[in-house]
């Protein structure tokens, strides 16, 4: 076998044999530029030359560790790239006897049986591929089948698969007719040894045997090469996730037992060895050839038919994209998300759970945004482009856009998120991420080495990124979050190639999970977070429209209906010096980017429980706190006081209370003032009118009245001149609606004079919107 690297620069005179060069060994099988001395192929895949009578594979670039090489460098032989520490051109000659001596790097193992079930691995996901998309990428090319004739003097174990495939396709006929005479005759009853050696019961003068013997089977050996070629078909069906048509009812070899036994304590070729002189017609000595090759890997097969197929895949990169797409992306979300209006096309995205809290509500989800990279690995991790990192942030924007217009549109919002809460305007935030492949090295991988069951994410906290608009606005819209990870190339080559649902099913669960988990983990290392509850009689939503400048970006009610938010603020620089990402962040943050965390937690403190500070984890915990009042908008009630307060000259006089919200008004020893000092407490509205039956009253809500005497009042606070007073804190901002108000209760004559009064909402037969 004949190993090159996609996208390594070859030099095509560089002798691979004896008599063949590089030029040589890939003329006819990929285009060969005559006038130039470099090429580098851009094809992964499997094929055979039948000029040079060997097999080709192309690997992925994945498997490259160092720093790509130009045309112009290719004889600096300390930038090379290499695979597993050989230089590629060294192990060009997959065949040769010191190729395994060529792989310097620590912790070498057998990197030829690894690169031969890679080979597999690859052809499994090219052949699963062209089964659903466009094989316009694909190209034909020849490849050797198992024949009659001189063997070949090599065999990958790729070749022995497809040709275990193609003679169990092309001999059905055969084993269904060796089947059928091996089980002719089975379980019948031998009269013989039934009537010498078992008791019959007369019944109506007739003997009948109740306890009759059958003919004992034999071992058949025939049938037992059928079963071992069917259990290797099974075991390449479950490892490799080749499709065979199996319609023989055979009690096969289990996986387990084969693996263990037959391939790895080399019990299936001893076995076969010891039934090898049975077997004298041609297909049955094709089937023990097949089934030795399997478990013999240097046992060699006649190879010499050429057929052809969709073996070499030029742009690789999309493969994998789909690969990543088909295990984690979802395929019934709108066209318009990732094919988008500007022309972008968005790698990878799914609807999951939001990164505050866990719903089952479609509109309390998010969108997650990825994008996979395929990339060499090298010594110092992927490296981001910087295109690929602001295509990236306009891919989430654009998602932002399409979600708010589909709300304000009213159109079909069936199983999607609401990323903006209308209460605080508040974005829910966009998880979004690249995804790239890798191979990792020994040192780092340990015993995960060149393991194609090893399924976990690994996140690369230095290509964290923050992009946004304003300071310290996490539920911002313009406020970005870009997080990176890796996955094994190997197992996704063979997840993928073995076409399992269920087991794909199964990973596509727990990268979802891990994507959660550890955005959320990142959010926790830049931002603090609390939940807070409004405080029982507070016109918490009035405060939130109040306050909107403060508060904007920093709180975000995760369900709808809820009666908390949560407020994120951003870490302090000194209380996180130990933490890496917060210094790796810091590097490029502003330097005022949280000074205002204590000035807004203080002015939350007058309508909101704050609770200490937690983390985003799997699940969210409310804390229990009594005295829990409401965000809903405040509507009238019927039944509410009202202060009812004469003010002639109030556009004047309103100037010295309306900036603090705060008055004190005198109480009369009257009937009305009486009213008032009995029912303090329950004043929820305030009226300033005049005598006359005018439009000019201004109607205010009121968080607080309480009676208080003279000498009690700050200097600074409004008052009418009286001993007793009512004190009345204002809420502050848009007057409410009293156009039909009536200014009084009572008819004002000099004998029934009165400044204020107390009255039922209902009482002024007012109607009220809201």
């Amino acid at each position: 076998m004949l190993l090159f690297i996609e996208g390594y620069p070859y030099n095509l005179d560089y002798q691979v044999r004896k008599d063949k060069t590089v030029r040589d060994v890939l003329r006819g099988v990929i285009s060969v530029p005559e006038l130039e001395n470099v090429i580098s192929p851009e094809y992964v895949g499997y094929c055979y030359n039948k000029d040079i009578n060997d097999v080709i594979f192309f690997l992925p670039k994945v498997v490259l560790t160092g720093e790509n090489l130009k045309a112009d460098e290719i004889e600096n032989k300390n930038k090379k790239d290499t695979i597993f520490g050989a230089s590629p051109e060294e192990i060009i000659d997959f065949d040769s006897d010191n190729v395994k001596g060529k792989f310097t790097e620590e912790g070498s193992k057998d990197y030829k049986e690894f690169l031969s079930s890679l080979s597999i691995w690859i052809y499994r996901t090219i052949c699963v591929y062209k089964k659903t998309n466009n094989t316009n990428i694909l190209e034909s090319r020849e490849h050797q089948t198992e024949s009659r004739g001189k063997k070949k003097k090599h065999n990958t174990l790729l070749d022995v698969i497809i040709a275990l495939r193609d003679f169990n396709r092309d001999n059905q006929d055969y084993f269904t007719f060796i089947t059928k005479n091996l089980h002719s005759g089975q379980n019948k009853i031998h009269w013989n040894k039934t009537i010498s050696h078992t008791h019959a019961v007369i019944l109506n003068n007739r003997p009948i045997y109740t306890d009759p013997i059958n003919k004992k089977r034999v071992v058949n050996f025939d049938e037992e090469l059928l079963v071992i070629f069917f259990s290797i078909l099974n075991y390449i069906n479950h490892a490799h996730g080749f499709d065979f048509k199996i319609n023989f009812n055979y009690d096969l070899i289990s996986i387990d037992r084969l693996k263990k036994s037959y391939i790895d304590k080399n019990a299936g070729c001893r076995r076969l060895k010891q039934i090898k002189y049975k077997y004298f017609s041609d297909k049955a000595l094709r089937i023990w050839d097949l089934c030795y090759a399997f478990f013999d890997r240097e046992y060699k097969i006649a190879m010499n038919q050429i057929n052809r197929d969709y073996l070499l895949a030029k742009d690789f990169d999309h493969i994998f994209e789909v690969m990543i797409d088909t295990l984690i992306g979802e395929t019934n979300l709108p066209d318009e998300l990732k094919k988008q209006k500007d022309g972008k096309m968005v790698d990878h995205m799914f609807i999951g759970q939001g990164l505050i809290e866990q719903s089952n509500l479609d509109k309390e989800l998010t969108y997650y945004i990825g994008d996979s990279k395929y990339y060499k690995r090298v010594k110092d991790g992927v490296k981001l482009g910087t295109e690929s990192i602001y295509k990236q942030y306009t891919y989430a924007r654009n998602v932002v856009q399409w979600n708010i217009d589909l709300f304000l549109d009213e159109k079909d919002l069936t199983g999607q998120p609401q990323l903006r809460d209308p209460l605080t305007e508040g974005y829910n935030p966009l998880p979004n991420f690249f995804i790239s492949a890798r191979i990792p090295n020994k040192q780092s991988s340990g015993n995960k080495f060149l393991n194609f069951d090893d399924y976990e994410l690994n996140a690369q906290e230095e290509n964290v990124l923050l992009n946004r608009q304003f300071e310290n606005r996490l539920f911002d819209r313009d406020t970005l979050l870009l997080c990176h990870y890796d996955v094994n190339f190997l197992f996704i080559v063979s997840l993928y190639g073995r076409d399992n649902k269920n087991r794909q099913a199964w990973w596509r669960d727990y990268v979802r999970n891990e994507f959660r988990n550890r955005i959320q983990a990142t959010l926790n290392n830049l931002y603090t977070f609390r939940v807070i509850q409004p405080k029982e009689g507070m016109n918490c939503y009035q405060f939130i429209q109040e306050n909107f400048h403060l508060l904007n970006g920093k709180l975000y009610r995760p369900r709808q209906e809820s009666n908390y938010l949560v407020l994120a603020l951003m870490k302090t620089e000194e209380n996180e010096q130990e933490n890496k990402l917060v210094k790796i962040f810091r590097a490029n943050a502003r330097q005022n980017e949280a000074t205002n965390n204590k000035d807004i937690l203080n002015a939350l403190k007058s309508h909101f429980h704050i609770s200490e500070k937690f983390e985003l984890k799997k699940d969210f915990v409310l804390p229990d706190v009594s005295n829990v009042g409401s965000l809903k908008r405040q509507t009238f009630t019927d039944d509410a006081g009202v202060l009812m307060v004469m003010m002639e000259n109030y556009d004047n006089r309103s100037r010295n209370f309306l900036p603090t919200g705060k008055i004190a008004i005198g109480i009369k020893d009257t009937p009305e003032g009486d009213c008032i000092l009995d029912n303090a407490g329950e004043i929820k509205y305030i009226l300033f009118h005049t005598r006359s039956n005018t439009s000019n009253k201004h109607f205010f809500r009121v968080t607080s009245s309480n009676l208080k005497r003279a000498s009690k009042i700050e200097e600074n606070i409004y008052s009418t001149p009286k001993d007793l007073h009512i004190y009345v804190v204002l809420e502050l901002g848009e007057e409410l609606p009293a156009t039909d108000i009536l200014p009084q209760q009572i008819a004002w004559t000099r004998s029934n004079r009165y400044d204020s009064q107390l009255v039922r909402l209902n009482e002024l037969k007012s109607t009220i919107t809201n």
